[in-house]
Parts: C-alpha cells; structure tokens; sequence
C-alpha cells in the first residue's frame, strides 16, 4: 500500500539550509504524491476524473514536472492510471472490471499456493501476515486493514519466487486495493466489512498448511471468489 513521507527541510543533498528550507527533489514529489493521495482519498479528486498537472502545480506551487514525478508514485501505488499518450485520471474500477480481476486473482494466488506446498516452503511469514491483519481488523482503522490485507496477500504471490507471477499479481491487486480504500472512505466504513473475511484468510493458511497441493489452490481460488462477491456486495456501484 501507499506510504506517507513529510518534507523535513532539507537540501538537495539532504542536509539542513539556512533560512528557508529548500526540500530535495525526492522529499519534494513524495509530498506532491501525498498531497494529491489526500485530495483522491478525500473525494477532491473522483474517481475516473483527469488529473491536469498544470492545475496543481499552480496549487502546490510546485513545477509540472515534479507533479508528473508525483503522479507516476501514485501509478505505481495504483490510484492514478495513465494510458500511452493521455492524461492521468484517478483510477475507477467497473464491477465488471473487479470481477474479472477477482478471476484472475484467484487462478495466479491459487497457483501461488499450490507451489508453496510443493515445494514445501515455510510459511512462518504468512502466519505472520494473519496476525497483523487480525490486530488490525481489532484497531477498525481502514486504512490499517486495507494495508495489512494487501501485505497478506502479497506475501502469498512473493514465496514461490516465480517473478512472472508475482509482477501480473501485484498488476491485479493494487489498483484493486487502492480503489477499495477510496471506496471504504467515501462510504465511511470501519472495518467491520472485513470481520468475516478474517476466517477465510486463516482457511488459506490452514489449507496451505495441510499440505495437500490440490486442496490448497482450490481452496484459494474459492475463498477468493467468495471475496469478490463480498466486495460487489459492500462496494459494488
């Protein structure tokens, strides 16, 4: 998930300047990125509408390309997408488009699975991602649970060190978990939603635990659909 920095008044070489302080060009798009997340996570900026860097270089008195460096943060996080040749818009998935990427989620993180059983890799990292979930479901702070539930995930796309499958993963999931936290914080919502996924996250590991390759990749493939419909159900349009 996305990161947070704040400008602490550095040169370009990082140390400290008389008078004002000047930030380095690395401070300085860092917070341009968290500007304009705040202004797309607030609702100041819609989902699927244009981002015009010249407006918001004149906001955050800032130069265009610094906001452009910013906006290529905010890609990689996945709130911002940007065709070849066109302007930069806030991400706006369809529940069409969510559905085939659950599709498709499901396929790559059960493959994922039944790998890690296979190749019998230790698993202690996964269970540690449940943990962290768990105690962030329990804090109801969103955008804890929404981090913490991309990390899980993640971890699970990382252990079979294929970087095919981990790259198309990550492609998936977080623009989708990026569009789930504007979406959880437009509607206001705490995390209460994710309180009955918690089980379904420990029957991921407890399937992969198991140690039957077969039974841990279609247990992921179902639970993931089970999560797409939850999803259509809380957040759908």
């Amino acid at each position: 998930m996305s990161t947070y920095s704040n400008i602490h008044g550095t040169s370009e070489n990082g140390t400290t300047t008389e008078g004002n302080a000047v930030p380095s060009s690395g401070l300085l798009k860092e917070s341009l990125a968290a500007q304009l997340r705040e202004a797309i996570l607030s609702g100041k900026l819609a989902p699927g509408e244009k981002i015009i860097e010249r407006r918001w270089a004149r906001e955050f008195g800032a130069a265009q390309v610094s906001v452009r460096e910013a906006l290529n943060i905010l890609i990689a996080e996945g709130f911002v997408t940007k065709g070849h040749g066109r302007s930069a818009r806030v991400l706006r998935l369809t529940d069409s488009a969510i559905i085939h990427t659950y599709q498709v989620r499901g396929a790559l993180e059960g493959l994922a699975a039944r790998i890690i059983v296979e190749e019998k890799l230790p698993i202690a990292d996964l269970e540690a991602a449940m943990v962290e979930l768990r105690r962030a479901v329990e804090t109801s702070d969103v955008r804890s649970v929404i981090d913490r539930v991309q990390r899980f995930h993640v971890c699970i796309l990382k252990k079979p060190g294929n970087p095919f499958l981990l790259e198309n993963g990550l492609r998936l999931i977080v623009p989708l978990y990026a569009f789930t936290l504007m979406r959880a914080l437009a509607k206001g919502l705490d995390a209460s939603p994710w309180v009955p996924q918690i089980p379904n996250h420990q029957r991921i590991v407890d399937a992969i635990r198991m140690g039957n390759p077969h039974l841990a990749e279609q247990v992921v493939i179902h639970i993931t659909n089970h999560f797409m419909e939850h999803y259509l159900e809380v957040w759908g349009e």
